[in-house]
């Protein structure tokens, strides 16, 4: 294992998620008389991760993407891209590269115990000099007219309103409520391996660390989308990430 420390420029990169605050709507008032029973959770970046060293940087881009059925843009995903920055091919191991959900539980991009391709993709990704890979794709296949057979996930930062203590009537109608890294209820992270030797004989690992630091009252999937035009009005850009939660 060869710690790699972050560069100059992860500071920067960290900065990108944690730039913008929800604003909302001027035609509504932000705490209106009802309580929510939906909630858009904002993400931010810890200032302890590291998207960016001397070999490599990652982004998280968020993609508006086919829906297989309906043949329609209506699933937002997001994909972890990772740029090779060296001279070197850089080789990532998904079998040791982790989604960990609020600190606890963890699960690997590729099943080492199943070894099988069926859900989790190749193991392993090969990264030229230079290029730049997901670590995750949206691949499906089209079993028939109402069915397809999701093969493998981006990422939709789905969080748990039980274990962030979320319920109904929690926020009152676009009503925005801000964390900080120590009080946030609930986190994601993400964690990379990756080497520049095909055998691992030597290896590095990324951890990326997001919070949920800001949660509002109301569903918003379209926070951000490509023709959403006044959407800084609101207090967002390409780097908001968020996800939608409603309560029955």
């Amino acid at each position: 294992m060869i710690f790699m420390p972050p560069d100059k420029n992860n500071e920067k990169v960290i900065k990108r998620y944690n730039r913008y605050h929800f604003r909302p709507n001027s035609l509504y008032e932000m705490t209106g008389p009802f309580g929510s029973n939906s909630f858009t959770a904002i993400f931010g970046v810890n200032s302890n991760s590291i998207m960016s060293n001397d070999d490599v940087e990652v982004n998280v881009l968020k993609k508006w993407v086919d829906n297989p059925i309906y043949n329609d843009k209506e699933e937002r995903y997001y994909f972890i891209e990772i740029k090779n920055k060296t001279n070197q091919t850089i080789y990532i191991d998904k079998g040791y590269s982790f989604r960990i959900y609020n600190n606890s539980f963890k699960m690997p991009y590729y099943d080492v115990s199943l070894q099988s391709d069926s859900c989790s993709g190749k193991r392993y990704i090969t990264i030229p000099p230079h290029a730049k890979r997901h670590l995750t794709d949206y691949l499906w296949e089209k079993r028939n007219s109402n069915y397809a057979e999701i093969t493998e996930y981006p990422e939709d930062f789905e969080w748990s309103p039980l274990a962030a203590r979320v319920h109904k009537g929690f926020l009152r109608y676009e009503e925005a409520r801000r964390f900080t890294e120590a009080n946030s209820p609930y986190h994601r992270s993400f964690l990379i391996t990756y080497s520049k030797d095909e055998d691992f004989s030597t290896y590095s690992m990324l951890m990326i660390n997001f919070y949920l630091r800001e949660l509002i009252g109301i569903y918003y999937p379209e926070l951000y989308k490509d023709d959403f035009s006044d959407r800084r009005l609101y207090g967002a850009d390409e780097y908001t990430i968020t996800n939608c939660v409603t309560l029955y």
